[in-house]
């Protein structure tokens, strides 16, 4: 009963305003990173009015999972998937957005990447002294993330059509945003869940996005092919500084940034300012 109540738990319809915050919210990303000026306090400041404005106010909207939680109780429950169309039209843009910009969506319009960016802050440092002074981080290449994602969301989808039960909206932690407007007991572990994401990310950085998000797996796919992603200049001396800070690996020379979070790290720290964002 619990579970069914999540699954056809609805927030109220506040698309306009989503698309609205959606398209300011990247663009102003992108202007900032493309003009290095996304740094310091102007990101920590748009990372706090997207977990706010997203986030508490809007209950964890954009919520990019709800296309995943209605196609695993589709398939539970043997229902039509034409019904899904809608949900799919929006899960293909958010996506698709990915070829052309790689993570942006993840990392200036998803709410619950930007509380994990945040909180990454603490243990994460953008100087290479920083980062090896600070010994409470751990570390995990993108390969091992990789694998790690997959294997969670084939086993969601081996549940859902083996056993017929969809589980992923019971600990899905974009619900868990709701439980600031209403103190409902259906998204109670979903807040639990998005609680444990929020102390994880301290120590691990953003463990939801790297190693359980459904839609992460598909977006790392295509931004690898993204045709605009941050690129060395021909005053890069490969120091290895922005290697050294990067948390998810991806800031060697050769890297398909399919991880890249735009985190900034990299440019913050380049001593050259050889690290520019341009077509690839």
């Amino acid at each position: 009963m619990l579970l069914q109540s999540l699954i056809s738990f609805e927030i109220p319809d506040i698309a306009p305003s989503v698309i609205l915050f959606w398209i300011i919210s990247i663009v102003v990303a992108l202007v900032l990173i493309d003009t290095q000026k996304l740094k310091g306090r102007v990101s920590i400041l748009i990372y706090l009015i997207i977990v706010f404005y997203a986030g508490f106010l809007l209950g964890g909207i954009p919520n990019v999972s709800i296309p995943i939680e209605r196609t695993l109780n589709t398939l539970s429950e043997r229902g039509d998937f034409l019904d899904l169309l809608h949900a799919y039209a929006i899960f293909g843009i958010i996506i698709g957005s990915s070829v052309l910009f790689g993570r942006i969506f993840c990392g200036f319009a998803c709410p619950l990447g930007a509380m994990q960016e945040l909180l990454s802050k603490i243990n994460f440092k953008s100087d290479v002294k920083g980062q090896k002074s600070n010994k409470y981080h751990f570390e995990v290449s993108s390969r091992h993330s990789r694998r790690i994602r997959w294997t969670f969301v084939g086993l969601l989808f081996l549940i859902a059509t083996i056993l017929g039960l969809s589980i992923f909206p019971l600990f899905n932690p974009f619900s868990g945003f709701s439980f600031f407007q209403k103190f409902e007991i259906i998204v109670f572990i979903p807040f639990l869940v998005l609680l444990l994401i929020g102390i994880l990310s301290i120590f691990i950085y953003r463990p939801w996005c790297r190693f359980l998000c459904p839609f992460g797996a598909g977006s790392d796919i295509l931004a690898r092919r993204s045709a605009i992603k941050y690129m060395r200049t021909e005053e890069c001396t490969d120091c290895g500084l922005c290697e050294k800070v990067c948390p998810t690996q991806e800031a060697a020379a050769d890297s398909k940034k399919g991880e890249c979070y735009y985190c900034n790290r990299c440019i913050e720290i380049c001593p050259h300012n050889a690290i520019i964002f341009e077509l690839s």
